[in-house]
This record gives C-alpha cells, sequence and structure tokens, in this order.
C-alpha cells in the first residue's frame, strides 16, 4: 500500500509539473520567452521614382501660406503615440543620436529580462560595441499617423493569426494613405515591454553571428543604415489573451522616406518630446510626456501641439536658424530654444524643470577623439541667471575628473578638450550647469579612445598645448587676423592650434595668389 501511494504520489507531481511547464509553454512567457525573436529578415523596399517637390513648397512660390497646425504626428484623439510608442521612438532617435552611446547601453543595460536575453542569445557585447561604434550618427525620425495606423493595423493581423509575419505589411502602408519612396518594416510579436523591444530590435538577437541575426536587418533599419527613413509609425499593442502565444505586447514598425511630391508628405522636421524626468533616470518612460504643449518656431508654414505622450513633430520647408517657442498646458512661462536647421531634420527635445531658473545641461557627442585626447560637446541653458558649467569624465559612471569650468549668461553651445587619456579605453562623460537656483547634469555618453594618436603636423614653430579644456563659440570660425585674436584668446593662446590656423591661412593666401596670376596671365 505504501509502494502504490508512493507510486501515485510521483505519478502526481509529474503529472502537475507537466501541467504548470504547458500552461506556461502554451502562453509564450516562461522562463524560454528569451528564444522569441524579432521576425527574421525584415524587407525593405526601393522604389525607382524621382522625388519631386512638395506640393506644399510650390503652393509656397504662388502665395504666402499661413500658420497652420501639423497634426500628422499623432491621433485625433491624441492618445497616440502612446507612452509605449512615445518611449520607443525616443530610444530610436537617441540611438540615431549616438551610435557608439547606444552600443554601450545595449550592452551593460540591466534590465533582468534584456540581460536574460543577451544570455540566452550569447551576445558578444564587446562585437556589439565595436559594430555601433562604425555607425555614423543619423537625423531623427517624426511620428506619422498614417503609418502609425498602419502598424496597428498589422499588429492586430499578428495578434489574428497568432504569430509574427511581414505579409501585407506594406500593402497596409499604402492602404493607410502614406506615399514612399523607400520602406522597411520590422515586427515582434512577443516583447516583454517598449525597453525590451526596442533592445531586441537593435541588438537583434538571434541565431546569428555573435548573437544577433545575420545581417541585423532591424538594426539597420532603426539605425537608418538600410535607408532614409525620416518618418515612422510604431504600434505597440498589448496582448494578454492565455489563449495565445504572441505577447504581452505585439509590435509593428514602420520607417519609411516620404515621397514628397504627394501632399502633406515631408522629409525635414524639428522632432521631440516634451517630458519631465519623474524618477531622474535620465531617459524617457511612459507617463512621463507633457501633452497639450504648442510648440511654435519664430518662421516656416507650421507649428504642432503635443500628444498625450508629449512628442511632436513639425514640418521644416526651409533651412535656417529658429526660435522654437514651448507654451501652454503646464508650461506657465514659455520656453524659447534657439537651433540651426541645415539639410535633415532635427532632433530638439524639452526636458522640463518647472518655471524655475535652475539651469539646463545636455550632453553632446565627441568631435575629435584621438588616443589620448578628446573634444567633448554640450549646451547649457542658464534660464536667466549667470549659470557656470564644466563636464565630468572617467572610466566608469563615477566620472572622477572634471575639466575647467566657464561662465554664461545666455544659451551656449559649448566645448571641452581632454587629455592624457588612456589608448583604447571607454570613457564616460557628462555636463554639468549650476547657478543660484540649483544644478543640472546631462545625460551619461561615452567614446572609446583610439589605438595612437596621429602623427604631429610640423608647423616650424614652437609650442605644445596640454589636455586643458577650452570653450569655442561659432564666433571663431573666421580665419582673419580679428577672428584669429579672438579665437587666441578663447583657447588661452594654445600655440599649437594657432600654428594651424596660421598654415590653413597661408594656403589660402596662397590659393589667391596663384588665382591672380592664373588671371594676369
Amino acid at each position: 500500500m505504501r509502494k502504490w501511494f508512493s507510486g501515485f504520489g510521483v505519478a502526481l507531481t509529474l503529472t502537475a509539473a507537466l501541467s504548470i511547464s504547458f500552461a506556461f509553454a502554451s502562453s509564450g512567457r516562461f522562463w524560454g520567452r528569451y528564444d522569441r525573436i524579432p521576425e527574421p529578415n525584415p524587407p525593405t523596399i526601393e522604389r525607382d521614382v524621382p522625388e519631386a517637390p512638395s506640393s506644399a513648397t510650390v503652393l509656397r512660390w504662388m502665395a504666402p501660406s499661413a500658420l497652420n497646425e501639423w497634426t500628422y504626428h499623432k491621433t485625433g484623439d491624441n492618445l497616440h503615440p502612446d507612452g509605449n510608442e512615445q518611449q520607443m521612438l525616443w530610444l530610436m532617435n537617441r540611438a540615431r543620436s549616438d551610435p557608439a552611446q547606444e552600443g554601450a547601453w545595449l550592452a551593460t543595460e540591466n534590465d533582468p529580462d534584456i540581460a536574460a536575453a543577451r544570455s540566452f542569445w550569447h551576445v558578444d557585447t564587446t562585437v556589439l560595441q565595436n559594430e555601433f561604434a562604425a555607425i555614423p550618427a543619423k537625423p531623427p525620425a517624426a511620428f506619422d499617423v498614417r503609418l502609425y495606423n498602419a502598424a496597428k493595423a498589422h499588429s492586430d493581423y499578428l495578434i489574428s493569426i497568432d504569430g509574427q509575419s511581414h505579409t501585407g505589411q506594406f500593402d497596409r502602408i499604402q492602404a493607410a494613405g502614406f506615399s514612399f519612396l523607400s520602406a522597411a518594416g520590422i515586427v515582434y510579436s512577443y516583447s516583454e515591454n517598449a525597453v525590451y523591444g526596442h533592445a531586441g530590435f537593435n541588438i537583434d538577437w538571434g541565431p546569428g553571428t555573435d548573437g544577433t541575426q545575420d545581417p541585423p536587418g532591424h538594426r539597420n533599419a532603426i539605425m537608418s543604415v538600410s535607408g532614409n527613413y525620416t518618418n515612422v509609425g510604431y504600434a505597440v499593442v498589448a496582448e494578454s489573451n492565455p489563449a495565445t502565444q504572441v505577447g504581452p505586447q505585439v509590435i509593428t514598425g514602420n520607417l519609411c522616406y516620404a515621397n514628397t511630391g504627394a501632399a502633406n508628405h515631408y522629409n525635414r522636421f524639428l522632432v521631440g518630446t516634451v517630458w519631465i524626468d519623474s524618477n531622474g533616470n535620465g531617459q524617457y518612460d511612459p507617463g512621463e510626456g507633457i501633452g497639450g504643449v504648442r510648440v511654435e518656431p519664430d518662421q516656416g508654414d507650421f507649428f504642432a501641439v503635443t500628444a498625450n505622450s508629449g512628442g511632436y513633430a513639425i514640418p521644416i520647408t526651409a533651412a535656417g536658424d529658429y526660435t522654437v517657442t514651448f507654451s501652454g498646458s503646464m508650461i506657465a512661462i514659455p520656453v524659447n530654444r534657439t537651433v540651426t536647421v541645415a539639410s535633415n531634420s532635427l532632433l530638439l527635445d524639452l526636458r522640463y524643470a518647472g518655471d524655475t531658473t535652475v539651469p539646463e545641461a545636455n550632453t553632446g557627442l565627441t568631435s575629435t577623439v584621438y588616443a589620448t585626447s578628446a573634444v567633448l560637446n554640450g549646451t547649457v541653458s542658464p534660464n536667466g541667471l549667470t549659470t557656470t558649467y564644466y563636464f565630468e569624465y572617467g572610466t566608469t559612471t563615477a566620472y572622477g575628473l572634471v575639466t575647467d569650468s566657464w561662465t554664461t549668461d545666455a544659451d551656449a553651445s559649448v566645448s571641452a578638450t581632454v587629455g592624457g587619456l588612456s589608448a583604447q579605453t571607454t570613457y564616460h562623460y557628462r555636463l554639468v550647469a549650476t547657478n543660484s537656483s540649483g544644478t543640472s547634469y546631462g545625460p551619461d555618453r561615452s567614446f572609446q579612445t583610439a589605438s595612437t594618436d596621429p602623427a604631429p603636423i610640423s608647423s616650424g614653430g614652437g609650442g605644445g598645448g596640454g589636455g586643458g579644456g577650452c570653450f569655442l563659440t561659432t564666433a571663431a570660425a573666421g580665419l582673419d587676423p580679428g577672428a584669429m585674436a579672438v579665437l587666441a584668446s578663447a583657447v588661452g593662446a594654445s600655440a599649437a592650434l594657432l600654428a594651424l590656423l596660421n598654415r590653413r591661412r597661408a594656403w589660402v593666401a596662397s590659393i589667391h595668389a596663384r588665382r591672380s596670376t592664373h588671371l594676369r596671365k
């Protein structure tokens, strides 16, 4: 009898264990979910159609247009992009602005699900970071409601088939009324959350070389490597039905380059998010966006009002300098930002700190990186008070080293050169701004030094110059004697830099001399 009960107990235990395992497996939400990857081989399409000037541009030559609200960056009820979709857009545009930093973040992000998926696929994080470091920075993409509608329809289709597929994805874009010259489609039917979905796409984990899909098609779309994707629509659809394999989030992304020959289609935008960093993690999260903010350039054809999630996009029809005003909603005192828009879209986020005079610090990209030195960049907004700023840097996010400090009373683009670095080493840095109202810290960024410094240029003069910081503005770009004097003052009379500028000046003079000789002949 004891043996019978013992055997029955073992059988009952095994049956229960198998039932539990089957229940979890059928839902796709057990520990083995990390084997679910974005659908391999995401499609791209290029149309052999010449891009025509937009109809709006043609009309402007006929008669001046009034300032119009651009509404294609959100749904009519202001609910989409929702917090998850805006987070994916924010992460994508951050990644494009600084691919090396994105690689470092993807390699070290400690979210348990992301870390487990990296481990499951044996992602070589060193290779991953090197691959991202080799990707050039790209302009941001603007959210488009037509691409969102197509993406939502496709995610609903994926739920209906309880799987993932690209079937009909481009057809849905056309049916939604978006005219494109090139496009890429990405899907992930098994995402845990928006950050996990972004990491899955951009790491592109899977059964290829170094733990990633080969080629990394999702990454190439997000980073605008496989095409110049200026418009995007993300749909993040929740699916919690225990009878389905897909979920908890089913994500579709449509990335396109617009055919500007069609009405209301553009490829150059002012793009951004208005948000409050409520949890202080330096990253946009659902619930942090500020809706109902009017974003208005001081010139051009369009303004926009942010969606509930804080996102906006404004077509820019002419390159130039713009003063952009953020007002309304919880922004009682309008905030102004000055930007220069060239031939591509520009990212302009407003991380709102309330109606205070605490300065804003935004860490920018490095511009020159050698084996033992680098130039750090950023922007400072003093918000009405004299502000002191400097950079912190070091081999970890504890930093430990600081540059000289400077002061400003106006919005400024700032730079500092740091020296004494070690070759082939990853460094972290951030910009710090402080005034009598408080201190703000720019987001962390990183760079890797080169293996060797470039060969020195013989200048015929003496002088050396250490690794101290310097502050340069666009006013120091001229090569006439007066501008050189200003530049010399700004950089502390760096002999090496002056020698280089003198060589440049002599080269320009020699060209003028040769041209004069040629004309006399």
